[in-house]
């Protein structure tokens, strides 16, 4: 929303520095053509005094009609050339153009008892302006414009006439106006924007707990037509979800829960072969099957529950199984003390790291963990002491029952499914399991959480 109230205004911006350019240029072409009337509706009155007037008494009666606009002297000089400076060019022009207004207003038909010399600053031909200022008295104010008339054979009425200043391109009354605009269209926009931002912003809050296996309620449908429809989508797209993922763990616990009762009577079969090499051979086989059958209930139960996330310390949740293992004599040592907090559903976050931890100290000896806040996520590092795994088995192991010790006696470890489960867990909290070798010697283990 910031970048669109941005960009609105820079358009303002843009829209009133080319309305005032236009602007400009048509006041100009306007003026200029009222100046020259203004000008010599001045002059006409005081040649036609000054004229009337004794000679002993002109210089006085000149001096009493000047201004802070207009400076007024008399000389025996014209101030202002008999012949102008340029042939062509604007000056020129509005030049010849108060001449004969002048000439007009005085009703002396003789033009070269009238002349006149201007400068247009915006032109900026500085020379032509410095030869005007020549002409000038000392002491002289700056003048856009110098004109000399002849009152009589020895007297010039000379006068420099300070022009209306040049409307600038974007004045303080401009500047006001469009801070008004700006902020009554920022008022507008950031309105208008807040009712497609806001469901917008649901929808990616949604669209996160979503991702994170969450359960959320339907979202409230509202905003343009557009976003109306995204949110529709996503609503039915997260019912279809919600029912495959319920059938498929429905079917995994029924199925699950129904190979309970034939293990459990081909066990009692088993017992009775007389030959002890193939009972033995028989009730490990009931058995691995029965552990498979109780791991893949149990996974189905923990997403059947749909465990509510809250914030929990994970150095104290990380702490209690690093001491429940120590307990029953695994190594595992926790070497964080800085308290931790992540957005998690608890129990199925401290399974998943339970199963890496037992991994670690069970096939690496030892497990040390740490618990870190870089900034941008949380991360849970294992390290063990043990051999490492090689790097073509580094995602093979989370694979489902899939195990890199060739015998799958439990007595050397699960049934291939804690890997898998682990990673599976912590995908649904939007994070991420990763393995690597330690140069040292031994695996790493990193487990990336967002942050709350």
């Amino acid at each position: 929303m910031t970048q669109t109230v941005l960009l609105l205004l820079l358009a303002l911006l843009a829209s009133q520095i080319v309305s005032a350019l236009i602007l400009r240029g048509e006041t100009r072409s306007i003026f200029r053509g009222v100046e020259s009337r203004i000008v010599a509706e001045r002059i006409g009155p005081v040649v036609t005094l000054l004229r009337s007037t004794p000679a002993e008494l002109r210089d006085k009666v000149a001096r009493t009609m000047a201004s802070r606009r207009m400076q007024v002297w008399l000389s025996g000089d014209a101030a202002a050339p008999a012949e102008r400076t340029r042939e062509s060019g604007d000056d020129d022009k509005r030049a010849r153009d108060l001449i004969a207004r002048i000439t007009a207003e005085i009703g002396d038909p003789d033009t070269h008892r009238v002349r006149a010399m201007v400068h247009d600053a915006d032109n900026g031909d500085n020379h032509h302006h410095a030869a005007m200022m020549r002409r000038m008295p000392m002491g002289a104010h700056r003048a856009d414009a110098v004109v000399s008339v002849n009152i009589d054979a020895d007297h010039w009425l000379n006068l420099g006439i300070r022009l209306r200043p040049q409307r600038r391109l974007i004045n303080p009354d401009t500047w006001i106006s469009m801070g008004i605009t700006a902020i009554v269209l920022s008022i507008i926009v950031a309105l208008a924007m807040g009712g497609i931002a806001r469901p917008l912003q649901r929808l990616s809050d949604a669209a996160a707990r979503l991702g994170r296996g969450e359960k959320t309620t339907p979202l409230r449908e509202e905003g343009p037509s557009d976003i109306r429809d995204t949110i529709r989508a996503f609503n039915d797209m997260q019912a279809r979800l919600e029912r495959f993922v319920g059938d498929r763990t429905r079917m995994l616990a029924a199925i699950s829960h129904d190979l309970r009762t034939p293990i459990t009577s081909m066990r009692l079969r088993a017992e009775m072969i007389e030959d002890i090499e193939t009972r033995e051979k028989m009730i490990a086989t009931l058995e691995e099957m029965k552990a498979i059958t109780e791991s893949t209930l149990g996974f189905a139960k923990d997403d059947a529950d749909g465990e509510d996330s809250r914030n929990v310390d994970l150095t104290a949740l990380v702490g209690s199984i690093a001491d429940d293992l120590s307990a029953t004599g695994i190594d595992a040592h926790l070497e964080t003390e800085a308290r931790v907090v992540a957005l998690c559903r608890p129990a199925a976050l401290g399974r998943a790291l339970r199963n890496l931890i037992e991994n670690a100290a069970i096939y690496g000896r030892r497990a040390n963990i740490n618990i870190g806040d870089d900034g941008g996520a949380i991360r849970i590092v294992i390290e063990d002491n043990g051999p490492g795994i090689a790097e073509a088995d580094m995602e093979r192991v989370f694979e489902p029952f899939v195990r890199l010790e060739g015998s799958r006696h439990r007595a050397t470890g699960g049934i291939g499914l804690g890997m898998a489960i682990s990673r599976n867990i912590v995908r649904r909290h939007g994070g991420d399991v990763s393995l690597a070798n330690r140069p040292e010697g031994g695996l790493r283990v990193t487990v990336t959480l967002p942050k709350s």
